[in-house]
């Protein structure tokens, strides 16, 4: 068989081919011994005849191997191989009771080491993640935590989102209309404000911490005058908000209490009474801004874009002019013109 293959192959010259030899001679067992396989459970077992797929199977070799396969001897080694398979599926590599499917195949994939009784990784970044996917088999049991669909245990421990058409720890190109089949309530619209709901939150999260490590040292010297502040906003003279100051109109942005996804539309038509949807976004009470508004705007964070040529009423202070060119970061939006989900 290596003789064969090395006619289909081209080596570099003054390489040796030891490497090349030893990997085809591995790859060829392992496709051999699946190849039995194969014909023992699909053919000799159920019957019969394995013509219908591998028709060059001579009659006299197929008999010789169901013959072979019929020993006491051979009989013996599969019931004590079919043993020791149903006991690793019990608990597969002594992972921990509890972990999902995906989690187990996926720490397994990262050749999981024994040592005095406890798992190990070589990759301190996957023992992290496997430590943590312990914690989180325990606060499953607690009721903190429900895996819902693709947001299952390794989703959560690795704090990625799965790519959709595959299913982390699975496969690669396994769909996930089957690896969810029993999710009634995938395709509703709630889910989709849901996640979008978390996503800004996190975001909003994380840009308050970075801007409260980037103006710490101006904290201090400023307390006094931020002590004063709150005093007075809590007085009822101010009403600190994302939203600008106005004494003409009132909308529905007005009134929000906490952080809430909107879409963004622009008006067009010849009375202007007509409005198309350029954008998904965020509006956030939460969050602190450089600076207050422009009278009848309101700061909103874009997170989806339908127009990237459609022009900001008001430019960035990076000079960015284009909604295109602002996804994840902070605009003023005229309120009449967001429309509350």
């Amino acid at each position: 068989m290596w003789v064969a293959l090395q006619a289909c192959f081209r080596f570099p010259e003054g390489k040796p081919k030891e490497d090349a030899k030893k990997f085809a001679i591995i790859t060829l067992g392992t496709a051999f011994r699946n190849f039995w396989h194969t014909l023992h459970k699909d053919y000799a077992k159920t019957g019969l005849s394995p013509k219908i797929k591998f028709g060059k199977i001579p009659d006299a070799m197929w008999e010789e191997f169901k013959l072979m396969k019929e020993t006491p001897e051979a009989k013996a080694l599969s019931e004590k191989m079919t043993e020791k398979a149903q006991k690793a599926a019990e608990n597969p590599h002594h992972l921990g009771a509890g972990i999902s499917e995906c989690g187990k195949y996926w720490c397994l994939a990262r050749r999981p080491r024994y040592r005095e009784g406890k798992v190990v990784f070589e990759n301190p970044t996957t023992a992290e993640i496997y430590e943590r996917l312990a914690q989180i088999v325990d606060a499953e049991k607690q009721g903190l935590f429900h895996p819902d669909r693709e947001k299952d245990q390794l989703t959560a421990v690795i704090g990625t989102a799965e790519h959709s058409g595959r299913v982390r720890g699975v496969s690669s190109s396994l769909p996930w209309k089957q690896a969810f089949p029993n999710d009634p309530g995938y395709k509703k619209r709630d889910r989709y404000k849901k996640d979008l709901e978390e996503k800004m939150r996190a975001i909003a999260k994380e840009e308050f911490s970075q801007l409260l490590a980037s103006q710490q040292g101006s904290l201090v010297p400023n307390m006094a005058q931020a002590n004063q502040e709150v005093i007075v906003a809590q007085s009822g003279l101010i009403a600190p908000s994302s939203v600008g100051s106005t004494t003409q109109h009132k909308y529905p942005v007005d009134d929000i209490q906490v952080d809430t996804p909107c879409t963004l539309v622009v008006p067009y038509g010849r009375k202007l009474n007509k409005f198309r949807e350029v954008a998904t976004a965020m509006v956030l009470t939460g969050h602190v801004f450089p600076r207050p508004p422009a009278p009848e705007y309101a700061w909103v964070q874009v997170v989806k874009v339908m127009d990237s040529t459609c022009e900001l009423d008001i430019t960035t202070d990076d000079g960015i002019e284009v909604l295109g060119d602002v996804i994840n970061q902070y605009v003023q939006w005229h309120r009449r013109d967001i429309i509350l989900q």
